[in-house]
């Protein structure tokens, strides 16, 4: 079954202009387990009252580009160029912005034949086209989409893919009105009791009902829509984002699993407090006899140093240690210990610190802590802040 979000909905009232109109019905009260659903964003309530900003950030400072700061050759546009900065700049920005999108909806990524240069606008279907079909239930496709939750008279609650999709309503060419895809992991919609149907979605790992302090929290003081400014900034959950491929695999793991883990280092001996999350000192490990431990030479209060200290304690931990709930390291995604230290500083360098050129100007990807820290100390992305970002992390 497939739902479309456009569906026209309509009162089933008599004819008589004093009666009471009847409530209109859902097109996804009857949604199935499995089912996916075109939706817009605005259609989405979360089910938790945080998100890691940076991680929002992150997508925000790479995918908006500043079209002026590389002229192009001749050649013109060229793909993911070695050698042509506009090129690789373009592909890893606007290009990377439409691939994401795609692939989050189940549709594999973008038709790289559809890209024009400086034309993609994902609110407008005819500026791009993805290289797959709709996802249909029960595909690979579909597997891979962020679920939601039917409730009472078949409200959208998201219970995965708050970032992504606050993301997506953040970009200037995104927003509420945005169409994507999600895919029913269960339907409450028979539980109208308000009290009954939360401690449903509590007991079903359905809903995070916490602050960023950690502190618990009512269904009520959940956020209505999915919004940046609705939620509250988890410095930890941003923290944890940071750690993927070196503390824990975000493969296979539940609903909240960052959260979670975001939890669990508040108390076991990572205190924020004592980090300087806009700086981005290197901070390496080395590798004795299977042990790793932080290099003693390098920075220990950057936030390189916060996600580092971070991942050794997560990859210390045997993998039946209890995270939070009934949730074991192991169930979180834990990794061990790398097979080299190299392997590690070289992954820490490149998914969360080094910035976006190297020291022969050429353009790279940046780390996600340096788009992130770059994103607050621009006030905003390349696109309207070019000079800023040309700046040194500040």
């Amino acid at each position: 079954m497939v739902a479309m979000t456009f569906a026209t909905l309509s009162a089933c009232g008599g004819g008589d202009d004093d009666s009471t109109p009847a409530v209109p019905q859902s097109p996804y009260v009857s949604s199935k387990v499995g089912d996916v659903l075109k939706v817009s964003i605005e259609q989405l309530h979360p089910t938790q009252a945080v998100v890691g900003y940076d991680q929002v950030y992150y997508h925000l400072g790479r995918k908006q580009p500043d079209f002026t700061r590389y002229t192009p050759t001749a050649a013109g546009y060229l793909g993911d160029d070695d050698t042509d900065n506009y090129s690789r700049y373009i592909y890893r920005s606007e290009y990377k912005r439409a691939d994401d999108y795609c692939a989050d909806n189940g549709q594999t990524g973008l038709d790289a034949t559809s890209f024009k240069p400086q034309t993609v606008r994902l609110i407008n279907p005819a500026t791009y086209r993805c290289s797959g079909t709709a996802p249909a239930a029960g595909s690979a496709s579909a597997a891979l989409l962020k679920t939601v939750v039917i409730g009472p008279t078949g409200t959208l609650y998201l219970t995965d893919g708050h970032h992504t999709f606050t993301a997506l309503n953040e970009l200037t060419d995104g927003g509420p009105k945005l169409p994507v895809w999600v895919r029913v992991a269960a339907n409450y919609s028979d539980t109208t009791d308000t009290k009954a149907f939360w401690k449903r979605m509590s007991d079903s790992g359905y809903a995070w009902l916490r602050d960023a302090k950690n502190n618990v929290i009512e269904p009520t003081a959940l956020p209505e829509h999915v919004a940046l400014a609705s939620f509250q900034d988890d410095t930890y959950r941003s923290l944890v984002y940071l750690t993927r491929g070196m503390g824990y695999s975000n493969e296979n793991v539940s609903e909240f699993a960052e959260l979670y883990w975001g939890s669990w280092l508040r108390t076991n001996g990572v205190d924020l407090v004592a980090y300087n999350l806009r700086n981005l000192d290197r901070s390496r490990i080395t590798l004795t006899n299977g042990v790793a431990a932080a290099r003693a030479d390098d920075s220990t209060t950057s936030y390189v140093a916060a996600v580092r200290n971070a991942a050794l304690r997560m990859i210390a931990l045997d993998s039946t240690a209890i995270i939070g709930g009934n949730r074991t390291a192991g169930d979180l995604g834990k990794l061990g210990v790398p097979a080299t230290a190299a392997a590690w500083n070289d992954l820490l360098e490149e998914d969360v610190w080094r910035a976006d050129t190297n020291s022969s100007a050429r353009y790279r990807t940046a780390g996600k802590a340096w788009y992130a820290v770059k994103y607050r100390q621009c006030g905003g992305p390349a696109a309207t802040k070019p000079a800023c970002w040309l700046l040194p992390v500040q």
